[in-house]
């Protein structure tokens, strides 16, 4: 992943701060798991490629040069890329800012998903404004489980980076 920081946009600007991931066609399938932010919303766009979106359970293939697309606050979703496939995925935050770069900084200075282990994944989603879908589909419970699983991981984990 990499995170580009457009010094010319204002800092209120949704093109300040972009995420740009790529998948190359070898290697696993990128997927980020069902889940869903509180306090902020994101628009995801295809540079290269295709990718599946989930949005509220409803799936949708978004190719290079199509619009943008908006995960409302609240919206779970999921993102897969196609296997043997190459893929260039934006992400940008709305609000504006460099939390969202901070999050991903955050989350993948340990691995990942695969390597980071879980401890530190649930602290950097508590950290983060970030809540897993859980199978019973109800958000209430989703934020109890990343407050109480994320505060107890805080106590063990490495904080926070506070800077890319």
């Amino acid at each position: 992943m990499e995170i580009t920081v457009n010094e010319a946009e204002p800092e209120d600007s949704i093109n300040r701060c972009i995420m740009i991931t790529t998948c190359t066609a070898e290697g696993d399938i990128f997927h980020v798991p069902p889940h869903w932010h509180m306090n902020h919303q994101e628009w995801l766009g295809v540079v290269e490629g295709r990718v599946e979106i989930t949005l509220d359970g409803k799936p949708a293939i978004l190719k290079a040069g199509d619009p943008d697309v908006l995960v409302g606050r609240r919206v779970v979703h999921s993102v897969r890329a196609f296997k043997g496939e190459r893929l260039v995925l934006t992400e940008k935050p709305d609000p504006a800012g460099i939390y969202k770069a901070l999050f991903f900084n955050d989350l993948l200075s340990k691995g990942g998903f695969k390597e980071g282990g879980i401890w530190h994944i649930l602290r950097s989603f508590y950290d983060g404004d970030t809540y897993l879908a859980l199978p019973l589909r109800w958000q209430p419970i989703d934020q109890v489980f990343i407050t109480v699983f994320g505060s107890i991981a805080r106590l063990f984990t490495s904080r926070k980076p506070q800077a890319l």
